[in-house]
């Protein structure tokens, strides 16, 4: 089966390997953003973000373009030009991130929406997805905000908290078409541990029972799924194998598919960039 390509601001020109992958499952919103360093609410982020967006969505003009809305930690967004409160960060997995922002931060949401509702007026492949939800409470609130700006594509959601997992029935009954698990995330909350750490296992019978769980009862609310993460290739064979679809980061093509890829550094050298401007 084709999975689907994630993006963080990689600038391609072309469709990234059509016979392995079929739609931009992902492009990761806060990567542009760190890659200008510019605080959203600035003119100069939003004619960025809208160029694009709107190149990646002629280069995919027949197949669906998924952004996530950005999902900055508060050291991150404290350290952009433009950003107006600066927050204290107790640890980067918590905190003001993804849904929270967009609810305690009006301003930031309306101008990232502002954008793609511009784009989505000639790009109707476009649609977004929410990261970091609490609950259906709290996603409901922004489906209503956002569905109130007139944007009339696709919504869907990030699963990667466990509070949100909970509440699945409840999220899938909303206006949404698709769901994506956030492996990242959901792995470190379900486990209480960070990245990288002897405990932080994708693989685990804990983790893919659940996927299994979200994979049945999206299937008969009809709302996607897709896995999304920094997956290792025998995951994304795994889920592949019951006909589950990975969304796999373009940094990733070379370890997954063994294929070349034209812009093997950007992802960290972004990172670096934003840790340098951190320090």
């Amino acid at each position: 089966m084709k999975n689907e390509l994630a993006l963080s601001g990689e600038k391609i020109n072309l469709k990234i390997y059509p016979e392995y992958f079929l739609n931009i499952g992902m492009i990761r919103g806060e990567y542009l953003i760190r890659d200008i360093n510019k605080n959203i609410v600035l003119d100069e982020t939003q004619k960025f973000l809208y160029n694009y967006l709107t190149n990646i969505c002629r280069i995919y003009f027949d197949e669906f373009v998924w952004y996530r809305l950005s999902e900055l930690t508060n050291t991150e967004s404290n350290n952009l030009d433009g950003t107006k409160e600066k927050l204290l960060d107790k640890h980067p997995l918590f905190g003001i991130r993804g849904a929270r922002r967009l609810l305690n931060y009006e301003d930031e949401f309306l101008a990232e929406i502002s954008v793609i509702n511009k784009v989505y007026e000639s790009n109707k492949n476009l649609s977004i997805f929410i990261p970091f939800v609490n609950d259906s409470i709290q996603l409901n609130k922004i489906i209503q905000k956002i569905r109130s700006t007139n944007f009339g594509g696709n919504i869907g959601c990030m699963i990667e908290l466990p509070s949100a997992f909970f509440d699945l029935d409840n999220i899938l009954d909303l206006d949404i078409n698709r769901v994506v698990i956030g492996m990242n995330d959901l792995t470190s909350f379900i486990y209480a541990t960070v990245r990288d750490s002897e405990w932080h296992d994708m693989e685990s019978d804990i983790m893919f029972n659940i996927i299994k769980e979200v994979s049945i009862k999206a299937k008969n609310k009809n709302v996607e799924l897709s896995v999304a993460g920094y997956l290792k290739k025998s995951l994304v064979d795994k889920l592949n194998s019951i006909g589950i679809k990975c969304i796999i980061h373009y940094s990733l093509i070379p370890e997954i598919l063994g294929k070349d890829i034209e812009f093997p550094n950007h992802l960290k050298e972004v990172k670096d960039r934003s840790k340098n401007i951190i320090k």
